[in-house]
């Protein structure tokens, strides 16, 4: 199974991390002759104006271990739904994340 350490190497192999605002959620597609498919995403709640909260983040459990949530959360996290927003994570992936990574803490 393919280790992925960035969005280009997921990209040759199919998978997109998009940004769908109405479902406030990142999704991680992947391409295949039939349409896309959805294989994971990372769901968000706006709290006001000022906070957005990370409350949930799955993966298929064929997927996992390849990277993609890892490649999930950096972009939710660094995505355009956080702008200025305080981050907040009910979501145990995420708030794993950021402890993994503190700089993408914003506020």
């Amino acid at each position: 199974m393919a280790r992925y350490t960035d969005e280009t190497q997921a990209a040759e192999d199919g998978f997109r991390i998009t940004h769908e605002p109405e479902a406030q959620r990142y999704a991680v597609l992947q391409t295949s002759e039939t349409g896309d498919r959805l294989v994971g995403e990372a769901h968000y709640t706006l709290i006001g104006g000022t906070t957005i909260n990370f409350d949930h983040t799955v993966v298929l459990p064929e997927l996992r271990g390849t990277g993609l949530s890892g490649l999930l959360a950096h972009h939710a996290l660094t995505g355009e739904a956080v702008g200025e927003r305080r981050i907040v994570a009910s979501c145990s992936f995420i708030a794993g994340y950021l402890e993994r990574h503190p700089e993408l803490i914003t506020r």
